[in-house]
């Protein structure tokens, strides 16, 4: 491996971020002390390695869009993978376009620095940047998904997917594994392709494979199962060759980041949080097979979405609304945030919500108006859904590992770097400081010790 970092990290003029989704921590740490990451290991012997949290709420969508902008949600405006547009009940998925704060390909960009962006959530559809972009896993096809569009060609020909089919591993497991592993390869492949090209200033490769292993191996390795977590052991080995690999590569003045955006842990419940408020008496429908927030009966005080939003309907804003602004909408927030520290699972009586925000408590910036009124965090182990089709509270799950808002990863190959409360929105403004450049007016996130 290249021995690139004892020098002056004042010194760094690019930087390589190489995004894990979903990569705990506390994992990389197991992994390493079993063997099976060497390089993941002698990386951080000469550079500095931190646990951080994420932001809320803890999906993929939203963190990746803070760690990008530096922005908490209620500024960057990306709330969920699904939002809703008040006035009309209608449903829409946050893209780049949703996006109000700029993202660091936007940010070189706009410095006329050659960017190159894979895979990274909320980036569809691609804007136009001063190089190469390749958008994340909501990409509905590649002809689609890339900028320059002559790109996708390339991709396909190499077997690119922008994501494995998840739903798979519900049905046939070892489809899935041989699948995830072939996405791994070709997304590495990509990476080393365009990589190559050019001295890239900025270089973005974001592996969502590492969150849908997660999702349907992890309890199974928790809790030990041989041959699943010899093949989850396999998975790792190779993402840790492909790190060599690529810090074989980098010019000697190249900063490296290697971030998740959250933890994880094993799932024990999805939570129907629309049922439960049904049984509270706050929701009711107007339809007997309701689907959609269209399905609502106007008689409705609160409703929720996924992870854990809850949004009272609001004299006003909503389409139907019929809570009252002031006292009554405070009264029905307080109601509903005390209930939900009240659910206890059936077996064996454990508190099924960690603790409830207010969305003053949880965002802030210019689109605090977009925000949810309320934000459940599950205790570890819990998945808050939010259907409205559900006739149960509780339910077992197809996957069996969920997200957690602490236990996200930060590496970086500059010595010293230390925070107790790092927040993966502390990422662009520490790279900023690192490559000696100013961070945008209203970054939320710090610039972390030892960076300057």
């Amino acid at each position: 491996m290249l021995n690139f970092f004892r020098r002056n990290k004042t010194n760094f003029s690019r930087v390589v971020v190489l995004g894990l989704d979903g990569m705990p921590h506390s994992l990389l740490q197991r992994l390493i002390a079993e063997g099976i990451m060497p390089n993941f290991q002698q990386l951080i012997v000469q550079g500095s390695l931190m646990s951080m949290t994420s932001v809320v709420p803890t999906v993929s969508s939203t963190a990746w869009a803070s760690i990008a902008t530096g922005c908490n949600p209620g500024r960057h405006g990306i709330f969920g993978f699904i939002d809703r547009v008040p006035q009309t009940y209608e449903m829409f998925i946050p893209s780049s376009r949703t996006l109000r704060s700029k993202t660091w390909v936007d940010l070189f960009s706009n410095m006329e620095q050659r960017v190159f962006s894979m895979g990274v959530p909320t980036t569809f559809p691609p804007r136009k940047v001063n190089g190469i972009l390749i958008s994340g896993f909501l990409a509905p096809d590649l002809k689609r998904a890339t900028y320059p569009p002559s790109i996708a060609s390339e991709l396909e020909s190499m077997g690119y997917l922008i994501d494995i089919d998840a739903w798979q591993a519900r049905e046939n497991r070892q489809k899935f594994l041989d699948e995830i592993f072939w996405a791994l390869n070709r997304r590495a492949e990509a990476m080393f392709k365009y990589y190559a090209q050019e001295s890239w200033d900025l270089f973005v490769a974001h592996f969502m494979d590492t969150d849908r292993l997660h999702h349907f191996l992890w309890g199974d390795v928790e809790r030990g199962d041989a041959s699943h977590t010899a093949w989850f052991n396999q998975f790792y080995a190779r993402v840790d060759e492909i790190i060599g690999e690529l810090v074989s590569r980098l010019y000697s003045d190249t900063l490296l980041m290697i971030v998740s955006d959250h933890g994880f842990c094993t799932l024990q419940r999805e939570v129907h949080l629309n049922f439960w408020l049904q049984q509270m008496g706050l929701l009711s429908f107007a339809s007997p097979e309701p689907m959609q927030l269209r399905d609502l009966d106007p008689r409705t005080r609160c409703y929720s979405l996924l992870p854990g939003r809850f949004y009272v309907n609001l004299k006003g804003r909503e389409r139907e609304g019929c809570v009252q602004a002031g006292a009554e909408y405070e009264q029905v927030r307080r109601d509903v945030a005390d209930a939900l520290m009240e659910i206890r699972d059936p077996d064996g009586g454990a508190p099924v919500i960690d603790r409830v925000l207010m969305r003053e408590e949880a965002f802030f910036g210019d689109d605090l108006d977009a925000a949810p009124d309320l934000m459940a965090l599950p205790a570890q182990g819990y998945d808050l859904k939010g259907g409205f089709e559900k006739r149960v509270l509780f339910e077992p799950s197809p996957v069996n590992g969920t997200h957690t808002f602490d236990d996200a990863l930060w590496f970086a190959n500059a010595p010293g770097l230390a925070s107790d409360d790092a927040t993966v929105m502390d990422i662009l403004p520490t790279m900023m400081a690192l490559l000696g450049l100013e961070s945008p007016d209203g970054v939320d996130g710090r610039v972390v010790r030892g960076a300057l």
